[in-house]
């Protein structure tokens, strides 16, 4: 079996991070002006009655009536101090991956 190299595992570590970060950012702020039960077709997904939901003659889905003016973030981050240490650390392997650029 061949050694590991450390070097390699935190470089292929800082790559998936970065990948994965971008998806994240771009979750995050999605999350700020989209509803996340809102599907492509400005369907109301919910299972749940929403004040947003609007009836369609179309299908028996609700419309989505939401104006993008809401954030749905603070449902599920419980820890703000880990939410912005993930950040900080998202940030910095970015930072690091242009310099490497």
């Amino acid at each position: 079996m061949a050694a590991i190299d450390p070097r390699e595992v935190q470089k292929r570590f800082d790559r998936l991070t970065s990948i994965l970060g971008d998806i994240a950012s771009h979750a995050d702020s999605q999350a700020a002006e989209r509803c996340p039960y809102r599907d492509r077709h400005d369907q109301c997904t919910a299972k749940f009655h929403c004040r947003n939901q609007t009836p369609t003659e179309a299908s028996d889905m609700q419309h989505c009536g939401h104006d993008g003016r809401f954030d749905y973030r603070s449902a599920w981050e419980t820890d703000p101090a880990a939410v912005e240490r993930a950040r900080q650390k998202l940030k910095k392997t970015r930072e690091k991956r242009k310099d490497d650029v």
